[in-house]
């Protein structure tokens, strides 16, 4: 009788870990291994990165987080960086992001501080004024990344997570974002 009693304590402490990292894994957490080099060197192909699911629960997204997110364009998740908030004047033009006031306004040259190369580019030339709710984003390997320059904006209510986590097989090595 108290072998019985010991295996279904057992079963319900493993079913019970089995519902919690269900739950957690559903609405909280999420992890996936990187395809792509648009965000290299701070994210490289094959790396496995982890989503916080409620980042931005409580707060908003702020210029240099690096989410999850899909676009108006691609139903498919993409890993970018946040550049362009709401309601800001963004432009692109000679190959550095500016942000402005008003239309007149020589603008502010943005300071890309996450990037490694401070000499990177970012190729095209756009100016779009964000609405409310809209986020421009770009990988931090602007040579090929595929993002909001030929993707279009991001809207709030599509934004996955904010990535806090990435762990490089490769190096075997865990860094935080």
């Amino acid at each position: 009788m108290e072998e019985m009693s010991k295996k279904k304590k057992i079963f319900y402490v493993l079913l019970a870990a089995f519902l919690v990292a269900l739950v957690l894994r559903v609405f909280v957490i999420e992890g996936f291994i990187v395809r792509g080099d648009s965000m290299h060197p701070a994210i490289e192909s094959g790396d496995y990165v982890f989503v916080n699911k409620l980042a931005y629960l409580w707060s908003e997204p702020e210029r240099g987080d690096v989410v999850v997110a899909v676009t108006r364009e691609l139903p498919t998740k993409l890993l970018k960086r946040f550049v362009g908030l709401p309601g800001e004047r963004f432009q692109i033009v000679g190959g550095q992001i500016i942000l402005r006031d008003v239309r007149t306004d020589p603008g502010e040259v943005l300071q890309e501080t996450y990037l490694d190369d401070p000499s990177i580019l970012t190729d095209g030339d756009t100016l779009i004024v964000l609405d409310p709710e809209e986020y421009f984003a770009l990988g931090d390997n602007r040579g090929v990344s595929i993002d909001s320059r030929e993707l279009g904006l991001v809207d709030k209510w599509d934004i996955k997570g904010k990535v806090f986590g990435v762990f490089s097989f490769k190096h075997f090595l865990y860094k935080g974002l």
